[in-house]
C-alpha cells in the first residue's frame, strides 16, 4: 500500500544480503510483479518519505512464478520480500513449505478445519498461525524456530526461563549419619515383618 510507512536495512550487510536475493530473483527467472530494487532518489516509491541517500532502503517487492529450486525460494533473506509458489492442494503446500532448510514462522488461511488440522500436525515450523498472518513473537507464548531457524531457545512466557537456566538437584543432609543411595537407614526396621515363608506356594 502505498501510505505503509517502513524504515531501512539496519546496516549495509543486510541490504547487499536482500539485493543479492533480489538479483537471484531475476536470474532464476521469477516474475516481478513489483519492485525497483534499491530506493534512490529517483527511483521511490509513490508516498516514500526520507532521505534515500541517509540510509540503505529497498523496493518491497512481489515475486510469482516463484519455484522450490530457486535460490530465491530456499534462501532466506531479512527484507521487503514475498514470493508467490503456485501449488496443487494441501499436501503439496506442506511439502513445498518444509523443503527449506528454515522453519520459524507459519500460518495458513483456510475453511477447511481438516485442512488446518493437516497443517499445525505437519509444518515444521517452531510457530504456527491458522486464520492469522505469521505475526512472530507472543509475550505469552514460547518464541523460536526448528532447522536451521532461530537459535536454539524458546524465548518468551514460562519457557524462557528454561532457555537461560538449567535445573540443578540438591540433596544436602546434616544429620552426620551415614546415608544409603534414596533411603536413610534409621528407617530400616531391624527385622522385615514381611516373612516370605508365610506366602510360600502362593
Amino acid at each position: 500500500h502505498p501510505d505503509v510507512l517502513y524504515g531501512p536495512f539496519i546496516n549495509e550487510r543486510f541490504f547487499n544480503s536482500w539485493q543479492q536475493h533480489y538479483d537471484w530473483g531475476k536470474a532464476d527467472g521469477a516474475t516481478l510483479l513489483y519492485g525497483q530494487g534499491r530506493v534512490t532518489a529517483e527511483r521511490k516509491p509513490s508516498g516514500f518519505v526520507g532521505d534515500p541517500s541517509a540510509a540503505f532502503y529497498g523496493w518491497p517487492t512481489i515475486w510469482a512464478d516463484v519455484r522450490p529450486g530457486m535460490q530465491l525460494f530456499q534462501k532466506e533473506v531479512f527484507g521487503p520480500t514475498i514470493n508467490l509458489v503456485r501449488v496443487n492442494g494441501i499436501d503439496e503446500a506442506i511439502e513445498t513449505a518444509n523443503s527449506v532448510d528454515y522453519g520459524l514462522s507459519s500460518a495458513c488461511y483456510t475453511n477447511n478445519r481438516e485442512w488446518a488440522y493437516q497443517f499445525k500436525e505437519r509444518i515444521q515450523a517452531g510457530m504456527t498461525s491458522i486464520n492469522n498472518s505469521t505475526t512472530g513473537a507472543e509475550a505469552h507464548m514460547p518464541f523460536g524456530g526448528v532447522k536451521g531457524s532461530g537459535n536454539g531457545t524458546r524465548e518468551s512466557g514460562i519457557w524462557v526461563i528454561e532457555s537461560y537456566t538449567y535445573w540443578h538437584a540438591v540433596n544436602d543432609d546434616i544429620s552426620g549419619k551415614l546415608q544409603l543411595a534414596q533411603m536413610d537407614t534409621d528407617y530400616i526396621a531391624p527385622k522385615s515383618p514381611f516373612n516370605v515363608a508365610e506366602i510360600d506356594g502362593v
